[in-house]
């Protein structure tokens, strides 16, 4: 039996919950997807395509941020990114990299030029508008 105490109530209110999204297509071992809770689905196009991809939208205890990270790095393939935010902190995943951020932070913009690299198009990485909105 659980007791709902006010020290309790503080604790399960200031836990941190991560959103974000991940590209089913964009993943090799899909089963990354059993760590997070998925909250819709539906199938989009990326900006600038013309290929429709499965996007969910995903929450994440913060217990379960590291190994969720660590597993992501190895699971995302080329090309693609993954994101997961809270309280205008993100992590944006690629493939054997990883950055974390604020919104008015250099790292941002280090990530966007990373992700060009690999070439993902500019459009389809708005860390500063998925800082505040994960899910869009």
């Amino acid at each position: 039996m659980f007791l709902l105490t006010r020290k309790n109530w503080v604790l399960l209110k200031n836990k941190m919950v991560w959103k974000g999204v991940i590209i089913e297509e964009s993943l090799e071992d899909k089963s990354l997807l059993n760590l997070v809770k998925v909250i819709q689905t539906e199938k989009m196009q990326l900006e600038g395509e013309n290929t429709f991809v499965t996007f969910h939208k995903i929450e994440l205890d913060d217990n379960n941020k590291k190994e969720f990270i660590e597993r992501a790095i190895n699971s995302i393939k080329q090309g693609f990114y993954l994101h997961i935010c809270d309280k205008g902190v993100i992590y944006v995943v690629f493939k054997d990299h990883m950055f974390k951020f604020s919104k008015d932070y250099p790292e941002l913009e280090v990530a966007r030029q990373y992700g060009k690299s690999i070439g993902i198009l500019e459009e389809q990485m708005p860390f500063e508008k998925l800082i505040d909105n994960p899910w869009d």
